[in-house]
């Protein structure tokens, strides 16, 4: 789970990252990312979640008495960013009640809308939250592409007016993009687009499957081909050029200073990770953070993952344990979506003459990843590439 926070120079950026790094060394919980009901108003077809209609009647979620309670308690525990998701967060009605109570406990806020419910009014209160931003995805600049995502007619229209009107009133909004076999390309008509509203774009490969196990999701996965197109267009060969992950090394921040609450009261590492920590209605917050053996568990580094710690490929793979898990049914495993990604930028790497030409590919991948893509039929081996196989 990624942390971010009031930064906004590059020496305020350092020091939150310091300050990040303290707490996580300390154990220490800083971020909170609240699920605050699955109902939503949009049925998007890439998303993990299994999704109730937005006013249907779903047994078991937090009471409003139960999250102000669940606030006092994070207060208490010196949490200092909280992020409301869904669903569609605007389904619940008591969210401005919640809202204002975590500003009121002086929380940093951030909000993830789809933006359809909100109109003049609603932006209004939005903004007398003070919020540290407003989340919205867009899946493409046109119309068509991006209803058939989100199964709504006008919604891109209906979001495109939220961010107009959160911008209009001052408020930080963020445009984001899961990048699909339908989007990738427009990536950037969409910076363009975030632009033109004021907004920050930020974009995300990940595609994973839902957390019920279905795979109808990865249909949107972008292939290997696609992958190394965005390298080559986006890369910054910095990031990784001198980047080394020695044996005491996490390629994952979970466990250490953040955590997920679902609509249900259940605490998990992280959104990707669910592997159940307690449950707030059962134990405190500090109880679960404190107690819980899944902290622990996942808190893994590069010694502990038995084929990633040799791989040649790990100064330049972003691995995610949740995702090792799902989809190759073992967190300590190699992560293929992971792997793949790896590879592609090697390739670009080695295009633009920050790795040699024959930089080998570790033997498990060039029969789990190289020979077969079992979600992707086009997938494209890095040998037809014009890359040397080691």
């Amino acid at each position: 789970m990624s942390v971010e926070g009031p930064a906004s120079q590059p020496g305020e950026a350092n020091l939150y990252e310091q300050f990040v790094a303290q707490s996580g060394k300390a154990h220490r919980l800083l971020a909170v990312h609240w699920e605050l009901t699955y109902r939503c108003n949009e049925k998007c077809t890439h998303c993990y979640l299994d999704v109730f209609a937005p006013n249907a009647v779903v047994p078991g979620e937090l009471t409003t008495e139960e999250c102000l309670r669940i606030m006092d308690e994070l207060a208490a525990l010196g949490v200092l960013n909280l992020t409301f998701s869904g669903g569609e967060v605007l389904t619940r009605r008591d969210f401005f009640q919640l809202a204002e109570y975590a500003r009121s406990k002086r929380f940093l806020l951030r909000i993830m809308t789809n933006g359809i419910l909100i109109k003049p009014a609603v932006a209004d209160r939005i903004a007398a939250l003070n919020p540290y931003a407003v989340e919205m995805s867009v899946y493409s600049t046109k119309p068509e592409v991006h209803e058939k995502i989100t199964r709504v007619p006008r919604s891109l229209e209906l979001t495109l007016r939220a961010m107009r009107l959160l911008h209009e009133r001052g408020i930080r909004t963020v445009m984001k993009t899961p990048l699909m076999r339908e989007n990738v390309r427009e990536i950037h008509a969409l910076r363009a687009l975030a632009q033109e509203l004021g907004a920050q774009f930020r974009y995300d490969t990940t595609i994973t499957p839902k957390d019920s196990g279905s795979l109808s999701p990865l249909q949107h996965r972008i292939t290997y081909e696609d992958l190394v197109w965005l390298f080559r267009e986006e890369f910054q060969p910095g990031m990784f050029q001198k980047r080394e992950l020695g044996p005491e090394a996490r390629t994952c921040g979970i466990t250490q200073f953040a955590i997920v609450i679902d609509p249900y009261g259940t605490v998990f590492p992280c959104i990707q990770t669910r592997v159940a920590a307690g449950n707030v209605r059962e134990r405190s917050i500090r109880e679960i953070w404190q107690g819980s053996h899944v902290w622990q568990d996942l808190n893994l580094t590069l010694n502990e993952l038995p084929v990633c710690r040799t791989c040649e490929l790990r100064n330049i793979c972003v691995r995610c344990h949740g995702i090792a898990l799902m989809e190759d049914g073992d967190v300590r495993a190699p992560a293929t979506v992971n792997c793949r990604e790896a590879l592609a930028r090697r390739q670009v790497l080695i295009e633009q003459g920050v790795l040699p030409a024959d930089y080998p590919i570790p033997a498990h991948l060039q029969t789990s990843v190289l020979n077969s893509e079992p979600y992707l039929p086009n997938f494209v081996p890095v040998s037809s590439l014009g890359v040397p196989v080691a």
